[in-house]
């Protein structure tokens, strides 16, 4: 298992998926949107990958950090799961993905077992969908 960190976020690759998490409680600002962002990169090697994003800690966002949020969050991306823990915060980050048109799927879950089911079944039927492509299956 690969996992990388800073002061606020943790990331690691289990399974073929890529899981985040707030290590504590916190308030997102610009720059610790970007510093999420810069270890997700890093983590990715520049490959795309299918995240398992735990916001369980995330209490607010600034402004400034959900419009790099917008530009910058869902490169090297094929699917994104975000884990919730309440009807409020659900709410919130529906009505913020969509603000703006997604060029990945983005899916809210409250537990992190139906998220990781979620993005296992975007994986299976991406893998299915190429290999069909290339004439693989018939």
């Amino acid at each position: 298992m690969t996992m990388i960190e800073n002061e606020d976020y943790k990331l690691w690759v289990d399974s073929g998926l890529l899981f985040s998490v707030f290590k504590k409680p916190i308030d997102m600002t610009l720059e610790i949107a970007k510093g999420a962002i810069e270890l997700r990169h890093s983590i990715s090697n520049n490959q795309h990958q299918y995240w398992c994003m735990d916001l369980r800690n995330l209490k607010d966002t600034s402004d400034e950090a959900k419009k790099y949020i917008d530009e910058y969050g869902e490169e090297f991306l094929y699917a994104c799961a975000m884990i919730v823990n309440s009807h409020l915060m659900k709410f919130l980050v529906n009505v913020f993905n969509r603000m703006k048109k997604r060029k990945i799927p983005v899916k809210i879950f409250s537990s992190e077992t139906a998220a990781v089911k979620w993005l296992n079944e975007m994986k299976e039927q991406k893998d299915k969908d190429y290999k069909t492509s290339i004439g693989c299956l018939n």
